[in-house]
């Protein structure tokens, strides 16, 4: 579909069509709003629809904060309060959905796991049956002010070239900007651009560049994000690494770094060791297993209907350090033929099998609650690196996704949510699709809220 002059008025325009994107221009679209969605790539679903599904989250702002003390109170309290409806809302779609899935699978939350591209397609479908429209491979260039500041539409461009849509209200949703070099670098740190990036290719800052220049301030928590741990060297990486390749499993397993030490409690998560690595000299660590944690945990599903795959056999195959050796020497000689150092190595492991037998000894890092030793051979090392999937910081918004400036005060008719909306999260992880699926509902009914105004919804 290309723009035509009758659809350059819309009520909402949308910037991206992803989770938060396209569950805010259904659920506009089903309170009769007129809506416009503008996505830069061929395809629709962001990254999200190259996730394994799992719509879950904290069962409470209780237990968030416990996870995250330091992200944002008042989005925790709307994440947490909104998402059973937000999760009816999907189910009344008719979109496939298995679970529940609760807390052990991500130690701690509730949700589902549902079909993706099967809620993604009955979007458009809601969308496009009452009058609104989606234009694909056109970028939102800018955001366009009234001679009250006031945001009244977008620029865009397209394979028909230029061209400007009005609307009363714009929704950022173009999904972060962990594909930006320069953003990562800046907010994330030095090595941050030198990180894989688990991730659609467009969502590369668009949102956050267009909003600032609109006035509108940063969030909070702009030195987080969430990934996981991947192999290292990946040969040629892209899209169809991405879940077989990810090490959800580095939980169960001794992590240590080029020193050979143990830097985190690994049950605390991959995400946290995730973001942990990238400020370790080097930015790579090395994953330890016994043959009993590899069965147990690195060739089985990782999530409920999640992919079985050897995960180390497939790291390998993709180019990375992998060694398996019949004992345990064997193994810290292989794995110092990567740089490091054999004797601080057996230390540590030394250590760690002390502590988690009760034995009073020294360690490097705190010890999970149920720490396994490496018992089992043959024993097995995987070099890892840190990899980027979405920034936890982005635009400041209030909680109902209006986005804010430098003095708290709404930038009029300019909202924002998913990874666009920064400040949710704070060094852990609560779940990304919950994000964009609450937040764009909250972003779309705050929207059309403004037809009650004299200068509300055309």
């Amino acid at each position: 579909m290309t723009l035509t002059a009758e659809r350059l008025k819309v009520d909402l325009l949308v910037a991206g069509a992803g989770m938060a994107g396209l569950c805010a221009a259904a659920a506009a679209a089903e309170a009769g709003a007129r809506v416009g969605v503008v996505e830069k790539l061929p395809e629709v679903g962001g990254s999200a629809v190259l996730s394994a599904g799992m719509l879950w989250t904290a069962r409470d702002f209780t237990e968030l904060q416990q996870r995250m003390p330091d992200a944002d109170a008042a989005l925790g309290r709307a994440l947490t309060s909104d998402f059973s409806a937000a999760v009816e809302w999907v189910r009344a779609t008719g979109t496939e959905m298995f679970g529940p899935i609760d807390g052990p699978y991500f130690g701690f939350g509730r949700g589902w796991q549902i079909d993706v591209g099967g809620l993604f397609s009955r979007c458009v479908r809601i969308l496009e049956g009452r009058g609104g429209w989606i234009v694909r491979d056109t970028a939102v260039k800018r955001l366009l002010r009234d001679e009250a500041g006031r945001i009244r539409g977008v620029a865009t461009q397209g394979p028909d070239g230029s061209l400007e849509v009005d609307a009363t209200a714009v929704l950022l949703a173009t999904g972060g900007f962990q594909g930006d070099p320069a953003l990562v670098a800046a907010f994330i740190g030095p090595h941050a651009d030198r990180m894989l990036v688990r991730s659609n290719p467009g969502s590369v800052g668009d949102g956050f560049r267009m909003a600032r220049d609109a006035g509108a301030s940063a969030s909070r928590s702009l030195s987080g994000f969430y990934g996981h741990l991947m192999p290292s060297p990946i040969d040629d990486f892209g899209e169809r690494h991405f879940l077989p390749l990810t090490q959800y499993h580095s939980i169960y397993l001794v992590l240590v770094d080029r020193n050979g030490r143990r830097f985190i409690d690994e049950s605390r998560g991959d995400e946290y060791a995730n973001q942990a690595l990238l400020a370790l000299p080097g930015q790579r660590a090395v994953l330890l297993a016994d043959d009993a944690m590899r069965q147990r945990y690195v060739v089985t599903a990782p999530y409920p209907r999640g992919e079985v795959v050897d995960r180390f056999a497939e790291a390998a195959r993709a180019g990375a350090r992998y060694a398996v050796r019949p004992d345990l020497e064997s193994l810290i000689a292989a794995v110092a033929e990567w740089g490091v150092p054999a004797a601080d190595l057996r230390r540590t492991l030394d250590g760690h099998a002390r502590a988690a037998r009760g034995e009073e000894v020294s360690v490097d890092a705190p010890m999970p609650r149920q720490a396994a030793t490496l018992a089992s051979p043959p024993f097995h090392a995987l070099e890892v690196q840190p990899a980027i999937t979405f920034t936890l910081g982005g635009i400041r918004t209030d909680d109902q996704g209006q986005a804010l400036d430098h003095d708290g005060r709404p930038v009029a008719g300019l909202y924002a949510a998913g990874a666009d909306a920064g400040g949710v999260y704070h060094v852990g992880y609560g779940g990304g699709l919950a994000l964009g699926l609450v937040f764009g509902r909250r972003a779309a009914h705050a929207a059309l809220a403004l037809r009650q105004s004299p200068v509300g919804l055309r």
